[in-house]
């Protein structure tokens, strides 16, 4: 059932649909590899997780580095959403498509000058702080500035999300965060600043997370650290919890259910008197996107049918740069013999392949495929390495295409 990966994908008379929109037709208007994305998808998994929210209403801010697409931002920002930026580009972005400043958090380990001056200008919700030295900073720009500004502290938990070691943030060897036994000598320094004011704890252990037990540990873990820095005396009005929640990229895959995700934060954090935050990226935006590619040529290896598409590692890096596998579909199902193939793409590198040894229907010389889920860390990491170009985004909704 491929509604499983994005409920709004079917075949309608064996031609595959996305919203009623038969991508047999997009593929003769539009050149391939084309990213698509259903706006229906994305507005019902941001209402998933807001209404999943029983007994607290969190702020919930879209990661942006999920997908930057100017309309992805702005459909959100009608929704009511924030966002959770790591770079002043992001900033700069969400706040021309309709995004409040007051909604905006600004993530990163690596912030410059420039772009901590530039948010302060800006006077968004806040900044997550993720060292000392990071934060010693910002006191001199606030002082300059004659600016208060509004800082949560990003914890180290020291915890294993159980997920791809590229994508793992919470553990002691990853670059995020400030250790979990500093935090209480950061606010005693802090206390009685000026012009910084630590108004909580943020937390983010990971992405595509497919268990419920690390998010149970973090939470846990940062749950108790703010009962301690308020026995002794600290004021924390603020807890952002991150995202991470994993989707699902293969019809089998585990993932879990955003029910208990929401109802997880509401027991642990609900009598505690703090304005929660979540930052979603993948879980709202993945699932929404694909990429339509079209065969180049089917070649007969010594051993195996290679066949080669026009999209590549510069559409799509994560096959090869997290070992990730998404599933494929024709543009045209066929009762035919199926075959065995490795799915490659035309960059020249080893590396440039999406599946191997996938039994498929027959497939030939300019049939279409979809390459699914590709919604989150699809176009916006994409390059245009061999010189292939960039490809074009375009969204439908209710039978309708919208270019964007």
């Amino acid at each position: 059932m491929i509604k499983k990966i994005n409920k709004y994908l079917s075949y309608r008379n064996n031609r595959l649909t996305l919203e009623g929109v038969p991508l047999v037709n997009v593929k003769k208007k539009f050149p391939t590899p084309v990213y698509v994305y259903s706006i229906s998808e994305i507005e019902d998994n941001y209402k998933i997780i807001k209404d999943s929210f029983k007994n607290i209403k969190p702020l919930i801010c879209y990661a942006v580095k999920a997908n930057h697409n100017k309309k992805i931002i702005e459909i959100l920002a009608k929704k009511g959403a924030g966002t959770d930026v790591v770079s002043v580009g992001e900033l700069k972005k969400s706040i021309a498509n309709g995004v409040s400043p007051n909604k905006i958090v600004f993530s990163g380990v690596g912030k410059t000058d420039y772009e901590i001056r530039y948010a302060l200008s800006k006077n968004i919700k806040q900044l997550n702080v993720e060292s000392e030295e990071e934060l010693n900073e910002i006191a001199l720009i606030a002082k300059s500035l004659k600016k208060t500004v509004n800082i949560c502290l990003r914890v180290n938990p020291d915890i294993d999300a159980r997920t791809h070691y590229k994508i793992s943030t919470g553990k002691s060897e990853d670059k995020f965060g400030i250790p979990n036994q500093r935090i209480k000598e950061v606010f005693k320094k802090y206390s009685n600043h000026k012009f910084v004011n630590i108004i909580g704890l943020s937390v983010h252990i990971g992405s595509q997370i497919q268990s419920l037990a690390p998010f149970k540990k973090a939470f846990n873990k940062i749950k108790k650290q703010v009962k301690e820095l308020r026995n002794l005396g600290f004021k924390i009005d603020v807890l952002d919890l991150g995202g991470g929640i994993g989707i699902r990229y293969k019809q089998e895959d585990k993932i879990i259910k955003i029910e208990d995700y929401c109802k997880l934060i509401e027991d642990l954090f609900i009598d505690m008197k703090l304005e929660i935050i979540i930052e979603p990226g993948r879980f709202i935006v993945g699932s929404s996107g694909l990429i339509l590619s079209t065969i180049i040529r089917v070649k007969k290896g010594e051993r195996k049918l290679f066949l080669i598409i026009d999209a590549g590692m510069n559409n799509l890096i994560r096959p090869a740069m997290y070992n990730a596998n998404h599933e494929i579909i024709p543009v045209i199902k066929k009762n035919t013999k199926r075959f065995k193939y490795d799915f490659v793409g035309p960059i020249c590198e080893t590396s440039d392949v999406f599946s191997k040894n996938i039994p498929m229907q027959e497939l030939k010389k300019e049939d279409g495929l979809v390459i699914c889920s590709t919604g989150a860390y699809g176009s916006c990491m994409s390059s245009d390495y061999n010189l292939r170009g960039l490809a074009k985004e375009i969204f439908v909704k209710k039978n309708k295409i919208f270019e964007n």
